[in-house]
């Protein structure tokens, strides 16, 4: 019984950890651990051990320049797709999604169309 409950208690201990990148200065000398928050044109927002970090993208090396450029490519990716699945939602075969269900392992469970289908299947019955 106490195995049991101890698989759940170091998932989440695992789950909850983060995965924090090194940030490293444009010449080399400094870094720290950090995860990535955001960033702007000119600037890059980090969480250093709770606290937000804003710094210049000229401050950091060119690897963590190009790790931001990448961050800012997929966040756009991501609002792309949420906004193509919101229009898809809205189209006729869209509405046919309502009833949406995923099966997590066990059981099958209600869920929402989060990106646009690449693939459908259709699959028709018919017994005379």
């Amino acid at each position: 019984m106490k195995f049991k409950l101890l698989i759940p208690s170091i998932t989440l201990l695992i789950a909850g950890s983060s995965w924090a990148r090194t940030w490293t200065s444009a010449d080399g000398s400094k870094t720290f651990e950090g995860d990535y928050l955001s960033s702007s044109s000119d600037s890059v927002t980090v969480l250093k051990k709770g606290s937000k970090l804003t710094f210049k993208l000229d401050l950091l090396s060119e690897q963590d320049q190009e790790y931001v450029k990448t961050m800012v490519a997929n966040e756009a990716n991501q609002e792309a797709n949420e906004e193509a699945a919101a229009n898809f939602k809205g189209s006729d075969l869209g509405k046919a999604f309502k009833k949406l269900q995923k099966f997590d392992g066990k059981r099958f469970s209600k869920t929402e169309l989060e990106t646009v289908p690449e693939y459908f299947i259709l699959y028709f019955s018919a017994s005379w």
